[in-house]
This record gives C-alpha cells, structure tokens and sequence, in this order.
C-alpha cells in the first residue's frame, strides 16, 4: 500500500471511530499494521478495542504503541486511562480467585509501566502463586531494582539462589531481608533469615568483610520480646530455638585471642582390668601397648549402659593398630567401677574417667528445634564433654585420637586413615550440603593430631563452651556450632593450620539407619532411635571372636 492509500485509510479508520463504530475502524487500524503508521495504527486498535470493551487487547496494544513512540509523554494520558481499567480488571479477578487471569492483566501492565513497583510486584505474586518460577523470578529482578528492599522479591531471589548454589547471592539477599525496617516481616521469619545469611557466611573461609557483615548482622538481632509469639505454643519453641541458635554465633570470639586451658582436677582411670591409673600411668599404659591410635567417647552413666559395650568391642575387634579406647563418663567420677561392670568387657585397652557434673544442678535451659523444644535433660553440657576435655587427654598421651559420639561402631581398620591424615591437625566430619551453623560440621567424629594447632582448637572449644553451658540459655546444637566458630578461629590464627574432612560415603555415615544393615561405612554412627536390637548375633557387627 503506498504513502497516500495509508493515509487515506487511516483518516477513515479515526473518522470511522468517531462516528462510534469502533469494530469497523479495528478492521482498518489492524489492515495499516506494519505500515508506515505503525504507531498511530496500534494507537488505534488500542483505542478500538477499549471501546468494545476489550480491556486486556487494549493493553496489549498499547505496549506495542509505547515501543514505537519516542514521546512518553504524548502517551500517557491514554496510558493512565487505559491502567486504571486494568486495574479493576485485575482486582475482579484476583477477589475472585482467578489469578491466571489476573496474572495476564499484572504482566502486561507492568509491562506497560515498568516503572511502577506495584504491579511488578503484583505480577510477580501472580506467577508465584502460578508456579511459574522462572517469569517470577525475572519480575523478581526488575523488581529489586524499583525497590532494593521489596520483601517478597529479596525472599523469591533468595531462594532461588541457594537452589542454584549461589551462596553469595543469598547472603546478599539474607542480609538485607534481616535488617529491614519493614515492619510488616513477620518476627520469626527475621530471625530465620538472620540464621541463614548468618549461617551462609560461617559455612564457608571468612573474609574480614564476611567478620565485619557478621558482626553488624549479630548487633541488629532482634532482642525486643516477642510478645503474642512467646505467649503462643506453636510459635514460642522456635522463637527460643533461633535465639538459642543466634545467641551462640560469638563472631568476636573468632578474632579474639586463645584463651589460656584452666587447669582441671588430676584425673582418675580406671582399666577394665580394675586397674586404678593417674595421667602418668595412662601414659605408662599407652607406652607399653605401643598405641599408635586412641578412641575417646563421652556419655552420661545411661547411655555408657546402653552404647558403651558395643562402642568398646567394636574398637577392639576391629581397630588394626594398637589402641586404647578411652569412656568418660560424665558424673560418674565415683562410679566408674560400677560402669567397668556395666560395660562387662575385661580387657585393658579399654580406660574409664569420669568427673563430678551433677545433672540436677543445671538451671541452664536447653532448646532444640521444635517439635521437640526446651528438653529437661541437659544433653547440650552432655555434648561437649569429650571437647572440653579433650585438650587434656591429646596432652597426657600425645596421640592421634579418634573423638566420637559413643553410640558409634567402628567396623573396618583405622591404619589407611591415620596414615593418609598423618599430617593434619584435625579432620573434621563435614555436612557439605548442610548449611546451617549448627550442623555443618557433625560432632559425632573428629580426628586429631597431637599438634600445637590442634591443641589451640582445644583451647578456645573449652573457654568458648565454658562460657555457653553457664548461661540462662544454650542451644541444643551448642557442640557443633562451636566446631564450626573453632575451626574459623584456628585458621584466622594458625594460617599454617592443616584440616581435612572424612569422606562421608565411605568413612562416616550422615544419613541414619533405623537398623543395622549393609553398609559401606568405616565408622556407624546409630543416631537417635537406632534399634539396638538389630545388633545382638549379627557377625557382621564385631566379626569373628579374637584368637
């Protein structure tokens, strides 16, 4: 169609729509589509199509129109018009429930005003509740950019990027969602995202911009009352459990100086044999065995009866260096002969300590995550025992020493392990897919090394826990937070510091059997809720008796 013909039909598409025959002038405003008025023929099917009633193609339209025209300005008095019938539309369906259709007026007026943050947003809620992730994420994006604070965008990016495993974009967006000031963010959920962006950071090597991120981010946890939270149930537990949890990231305890060990009463062992023994004769002991490896476990007198003869036994039959297996049983420094009989194994490889901790003294309350919430025992000091006096043991009999939970199996040879860490300072049973601060790291195995390093490890986990198990409140997961804080502290000062980890598909179990079973795991940890039973007469536990 030539210059002229365009004109005259476009002059009788607008004398048509004049004349309030919009579906005509649609007809011949559609036909100069692609033309050389381009513009003023999306102008007009917009307007058509306005007129008939058609609110969505009239929007539609004008986005066409809006890319062609050089002069917002001219537009926009058509473009406000045309929006606020959108936004009735959108409403209409949204108070009806139909957000497919809502979504269909959202995005395009966003379109339209990219600009304008709440339809954006708007559009971006729709997708989301639509399950149509990817294009909630990029109204998302556009999103931040109108508001870099926008909760429901921040949130949305967040999550999407540790699915991604982009830890550095979380920790951007954790950060900020954390200290917002919009007061509309519900209290828990600040908390959580404080866990996480918190958690995020000490999951990784820190920076001294990543200490100063996580020192800001520990000054501006929330210390106010909870008010109705606290007083609701189903919300009180895991408000105590984050502030449990946030409470225990000491970041300055990271760059602080080590603490010097306090000096603890000698102790007292006992063989299984019935042998009474002081730090020099457990060193005699050991000396005379040629101990290349030593197993130490902690436990209250319960659990030393429950876990304690398969812990023992598994060691003995199956360790293939020459070892000593070391049970400190917490508050039974009176008691261990009664524990040697409980245990019912004689041989004098295996050593009983114990100390005075009176349970029933603890007013420190301890809480977990819910369902399970403020636990009666006080299983957090239960814990950290082993680590807290661990430095004492690595000192006396200056040993690699394997350091576990005591409901744990060994169930191959340790020689290729010690061997292969031989030059480590510690090696730690890390969660890599874990990436919360108080599971990171699980506390169920360490290796260490006699090495000043590991020695200094040992000295801030005894100042640090110390000072956590005297408080009004500590965390159940207390123990492996502060291997993880430890460890960051051990390499900001000891940079020659070497770690390692286990490698958990063959050597540490982080996933838990309900029973015993087949399996490829140098060391079986049995959880909580293990079916001890599963153990009696099976020979694959502790193999064939010893000649």
């Amino acid at each position: 169609m030539r210059g002229g013909r365009q004109d005259e039909v476009l002059a009788l598409a607008e004398r048509l729509f004049t004349e309030d025959r919009p579906e005509d002038a649609l007809v011949l405003f559609e036909h100069l589509l692609g033309g050389s008025h381009d513009y003023a023929a999306w102008i007009g099917v917009s307007r058509s199509h306005l007129a008939g009633g058609r609110v969505l193609e009239a929007l539609r339209a004008l986005v066409k129109a809006k890319a062609l025209t050089p002069d917002i300005h001219a537009l926009w008095p058509l473009i406000q018009q045309q929006t606020a019938l959108g936004s009735e539309a959108f409403n209409r369906h949204l108070n009806g429930g139909d957000v497919a259709q809502a979504e269909l007026y959202a995005s395009v007026m966003a379109e339209l005003m990219p600009g304008g943050a709440q339809m954006v947003a708007a559009a971006m809620g729709c997708n989301q509740a639509l399950g149509r992730m990817d294009v909630a994420l990029d109204f998302a994006r556009r999103l931040i950019v109108l508001e870099p604070g926008h909760v429901g965008a921040l949130t949305l990016l967040a999550d999407e990027a540790r699915a991604s495993g982009d830890h550095a974009t979380e920790i951007r967006h954790r950060a900020v969602l954390a200290v917002s000031p919009d007061e509309d963010i519900h209290p828990l959920v600040r908390l959580r995202d404080f866990h996480e962006a918190m958690s995020l950071l000490l999951c990784r090597p820190l920076t001294d911009n990543d200490i100063g991120l996580l020192t800001h981010l520990a000054a501006e946890i929330p210390n106010a009352a909870m008010g109705d939270l606290l007083a609701d149930p189903e919300w009180a537990d895991w408000v105590h459990h984050y502030r449990a949890l946030l409470g225990s990231l000491d970041i300055g305890s990271i760059t602080s100086l080590t603490p010097a060990p306090p000096a603890d009463p000698p102790a007292r062992y006992l063989t299984a044999t019935g042998e009474p023994l002081d730090a020099a004769g457990l060193k005699a002991l050991a000396d005379r065995l040629d101990v290349q490896a030593v197993f130490f476990a902690a436990a209250d007198e319960k659990y030393v009866d429950q876990y304690g003869r398969w812990y023992g036994l598994s060691v003995l039959r199956h360790s293939d260096v020459s070892s000593l297996v070391v049970i400190h049983v917490i508050g039974g420094a009176g008691r261990l002969a009664e524990a040697v009989k409980v245990v019912g194994v004689k041989d004098e490889r295996l050593v009983f300590v114990g100390d005075d901790f009176d349970a029933s003294a603890v007013a420190t309350r301890c809480y977990d995550a819910p369902p399970k919430g403020l636990i009666a025992l006080p299983v957090a000091h239960f814990q950290s025992v082993r680590f807290q006096r661990l430095g004492g043991l690595l000192e006396t009999l200056a040993r690699p020493i394997f350091v576990s939970d005591i409901d744990l199996l060994l169930q191959r040879g340790v020689s290729d392990l010690l061997e292969e860490w031989a030059k480590a300072d510690v090696v730690f049973n890390e969660n890599w897919k874990n990436l919360a601060a108080g599971s990171r790291i699980t506390a169920n195995l360490l290796l260490v090394n006699p090495t000043p390093n590991a020695a200094r490890l040992f000295s801030y986990l005894r100042a640090y826990l110390d000072d956590r198990l005297d408080r009004e409140v500590v965390t159940r997961w207390i123990d492996q937070v502060a291997l993880l804080l430890g460890r960051h502290h051990l390499t900001r000062h000891a940079p020659d510091t070497v770690l390692g980890c286990f490698d958990t598909t063959k050597d540490i179990n982080n996933i838990m059997f309900e029973s015993y079973q087949e399996h490829p795991f140098r060391f079986l940890s049995l959880y909580h809720g293990f079916d001890t039973s599963s153990l009696e007469n099976d020979p694959r536990v502790l193999g064939a008796e010893p000649d």
